[in-house]
């Protein structure tokens, strides 16, 4: 009888699987400008010009640690998953330790051309939250990624058509 009472009061459980986050945005600069800013090896990539520490841990299959400047305590270890210059670049990535309620994110970066000189960029995201979890804390923390995921296109969009120091004033009115 206690069991269902218990079930009868407990908070409502949110879906199980992943999260699928879709984002597209237009950059007024072509693909071969924009992939290297995602390429891990790339010495252009975005949060390498913004310092922050990036290392390949292994070649096979392409992994590498990012450590952000803003969390220096977490080894984000990315492995790349599909790559094709100017076009498409994919990857998943688990924090150590786990930041929050996330267990992964896998991100893929589609690039085409405009047309008119410029980029459409679509990101697909995914990320996997603990499970089971309340409904009311799911939506949160998929409020979150959603604000984190908008944040970084319009970021790339930036740092493509104005470079490092837009974004490092962006980053800068954004955290005071």
């Amino acid at each position: 009888m206690f069991g269902f009472l218990r079930k009868l009061f407990a908070p409502e459980t949110a879906p199980e699987g992943p999260v699928t986050f879709d984002f597209e945005i237009g950059i007024d600069a072509p693909p071969a400008n924009v992939y290297p800013l995602l390429d891990f090896a790339d010495d252009r990539y975005a949060k390498k010009q913004l310092g922050h520490s990036v290392t390949q841990t292994c070649s096979e299959p392409e992994t590498y640690s990012l450590v952000l400047s803003s969390m220096p305590d977490v080894d984000h270890q990315c492995v790349v998953k599909e790559k094709e210059p100017g076009r498409l670049y994919a990857f998943r990535c688990v924090a150590d330790p786990k930041v929050g309620r996330l267990q992964w994110a896998e991100e893929r970066y589609s690039l085409e051309p405009d047309g008119e000189g410029g980029t459409l960029l679509t990101l697909m995201m995914e990320a996997q939250f603990d499970e089971p979890m309340p409904t009311k804390e799911y939506s949160h923390h998929v409020a979150l990624m959603a604000m984190g995921c908008n944040i970084a296109v319009e970021k790339l969009k930036l740092h493509a058509e104005q470079g490092t120091a837009a974004v490092r004033q962006m980053e800068a009115e954004q955290f005071g």
